[in-house]
């Protein structure tokens, strides 16, 4: 039971689950999942609480044989969709790691290739594996070249870049989302008129593929629909609104706009503050913060979504597999996505 100094109410705010939960693991009155199990004797051993035998026997069963030093490169946590991949590959990726020495993240800005390039050199000096979400650069692909000398295995996150030396891509099938977006404008959008496309930056190569593969796709079903050049975002909700503005303002004909990036938030916005919310049909890739509302509203019509946790799980144990030597060569890991409409929130 329960010291005089550390509470289940206690042990509960710290493993962020119920008091509920943590009494079903500490009393053992009834199961529940391994990871909530791990995370609540975690608290209770960090809080100094003294465990029965069973759990501490548990505990030791539970870690991983495996130990890898895992490092992270993604955009910048502002981003609702980036910061809940953190939280999941944190989640997934400790186990794997001692407590004193969690996993990496280093956190950036799209366009400051040095930074990443940087970030990407810094990490291999003190990782065994890294997940790099970044723009198809140069100097980014020098860096990744350099570690990979080093023996860490580097893999694309989301967007792929164009440099042999890379243990795998994990993410979605682009040329799939692409498509799947250009099928709902076509079979969905019930005016013919202009289309939109807003990416965050032209080197993305997820994003290159998904507006490629969304022309491709209207262009083979000979679609009356005229898709306009892409307008950048910089994966940023401010500049997203900003373009959605312009694009509003210049093309009084726009019936549809498809936005494969980050910065969705802005465009939402944009698209409320014009009152043209129910006139432009809105395909997005999320989640995105606010998205459940704005599909209720009719501002978003579809959302290609992430399963973030399925992906985050995926990264954990491709980056495994390939430390165990279970993977050889190139690993293409692809990752499925939903779609979702006011409808099935």
């Amino acid at each position: 039971m329960a010291g005089k100094k550390t509470t289940l109410a206690a042990i509960a705010r710290e493993a962020h689950v119920g008091v509920a939960t943590v009494d079903r693991v500490i009393n053992q009155r009834a199961p529940v999942r391994p990871e909530t199990e791990r995370k609540v004797i975690a608290a209770a051993q960090k809080l100094g609480f003294a465990l029965e035998k069973s759990h501490r026997l548990f505990d030791a069963a539970r870690q991983p044989a495996v130990r890898l030093k895992m490092g992270f490169i993604l955009l910048k946590k502002e981003h609702s969709f980036y910061s809940q991949l953190a939280e999941s590959l944190l989640e997934q990726a400790m186990p794997y790691h001692d407590r004193e020495s969690p996993p990496q993240f280093i956190f950036h800005d799209i366009s400051a290739v040095s930074d990443t390039a940087a970030a990407i050199t810094q990490l291999s000096q003190s990782v065994d594996v890294i997940g790099v979400l970044a723009l198809d650069n140069p100097m980014i692909r020098y860096a990744v070249e350099e570690a990979t000398r080093q023996g860490v295995k580097v893999f694309t996150l989301l967007s792929d870049l164009s440099v042999h030396c890379r243990a795998g891509y994990i993410g979605l099938d682009n040329q799939q989302a692409g498509r799947t977006a250009a099928w709902a404008v076509e079979r969905l959008c019930r005016r013919q008129g202009e289309v939109g496309v807003i990416i965050g930056d032209n080197r993305f190569q997820c994003q290159e593929t998904c507006e490629s593969s969304f022309r491709s796709y209207l262009r083979e079903h000979l679609s009356t629909q005229r898709v306009l050049e892409p307008v950048r975002s910089h994966e940023q909700a401010e500049s997203a609104r900003q373009v959605t503005h312009t694009l509003l303002e210049q093309h009084p004909n726009l019936v549809a706009l498809y936005a494969p990036c980050g910065g969705v938030e802005g465009i939402i916005a944009a698209l409320r503050e014009s009152g043209r919310q129910h006139e432009v049909m809105l395909i997005c890739h999320g989640p995105v913060e606010g998205g459940e509302m704005a599909l209720i509203d009719g501002t978003l019509d579809l959302m290609l979504r992430h399963r973030i946790q399925e992906f985050a799980a995926s990264i954990v144990n491709t980056f495994i597999s390939a430390a165990s030597g279970d993977a050889s060569g190139f690993t293409h890991c692809i990752n499925r996505f939903d779609l979702i409409t006011k409808e099935n929130i």
